[in-house]
């Protein structure tokens, strides 16, 4: 089975779904969708793995207080408690904190996978605010040290 076509499938009726003209995967095997001029959602076909990678990336993690924001969303993660089963992580290289999950390819259903996707960006608006919430308190602390 040719992945790439099932995916590009499914985004096709994804974007009948969001009355977009065009969805599919680039030359790289990506595809970005942005949800009310904040949520970038990105999707990735790991073809190695069959799967559908879904990620977006929530916000910066100041120097400042950080540890606690870390500790925060660590607790969050663990089994899932806050994050409705998706996982949060670290950007390293851009200390970005990111939201992804993944779908094992190929699906068995576009409208299953279209409530998920409405899950995951609800979600990351969700943790997005909460982040920014953090982030904020953290620099009122710092501040308030200085």
């Amino acid at each position: 089975m040719d992945l790439k076509n099932e995916v590009n499938r499914i985004l096709a009726h994804l974007a009948q779904s969001l009355r977009l003209e065009e969805l599919s995967l680039d030359n790289n095997q990506h595809c970005m969708l942005m949800f009310d001029d904040k949520i970038v959602l990105n999707l990735e076909l790991d073809e190695k793995h069959n799967q559908l990678l879904v990620y977006a990336y929530l916000g910066e993690v100041p120097l400042v207080g950080r540890e606690n924001i870390f500790e925060k969303l660590l607790e969050t993660n663990f089994f899932w408690n806050g994050t409705n089963g998706l996982t949060i992580a670290i950007d390293k290289q851009s200390q970005t904190v990111v939201i992804m999950t993944r779908f094992a390819l190929p699906l068995q259903n576009s409208e299953e996978f279209e409530e998920h996707l409405a899950d995951f960006v609800d979600t990351t608006e969700f943790w997005m605010h909460k982040l920014s919430t953090m982030v904020q308190e953290a620099e009122e602390i710092s501040l308030a040290d200085d």
